[in-house]
């Protein structure tokens, strides 16, 4: 008796790993089906689109547009941006049209805001933008 139910939770528990290991390899190929045609294309739009959308909203002469990315996980078009005269730097959602952070860089120091959480050392805030810009 005692065997049997040994076999039963080892069936159980090695049916229920592959059924897991199944589904991550599944979605990481659903993640990764967007071609590299598809993928350039998605890169260019979004470098078009960044600029279009850094140009109506910010004053070119005090500000630089610093990185436009389209992050593939997220599916969603980003870009940072240093505006001089104010001392900030920005990250928006430029598919959502939306600032998600910014960075302050004056005479009193380094802080910022990112998705309600705050940083006061650059890597810090550098840590919080790394997500956007690279996947």
């Amino acid at each position: 008796m005692k065997n049997l139910f040994l076999f039963i939770l080892i069936v159980f528990f090695t049916t229920s790993f592959i059924s897991v290991v199944g589904c991550n390899n599944q979605k990481s190929k659903e993640q990764s089906s967007v071609s590299p045609k598809e993928l350039y294309e998605l890169q260019e739009r979004c470098g078009k689109e960044g600029e279009e959308f850094y140009k109506k909203t910010f004053n070119e002469s005090t500000s630089r547009l610093d990185q436009n990315h389209y992050n593939k996980k997220l599916n969603r078009c980003f870009i940072t941006v240093t505006d001089f005269e104010y001392h900030r730097e920005y990250l928006y959602d430029v598919t959502e049209h939306k600032q998600l952070g910014f960075i302050i860089n004056d005479d009193k120091g380094i802080w910022g805001s990112f998705s309600q959480q705050s940083c006061d050392l650059r890597i810090q805030c550098d840590s919080l933008v790394k997500p956007y810009m690279t996947e």
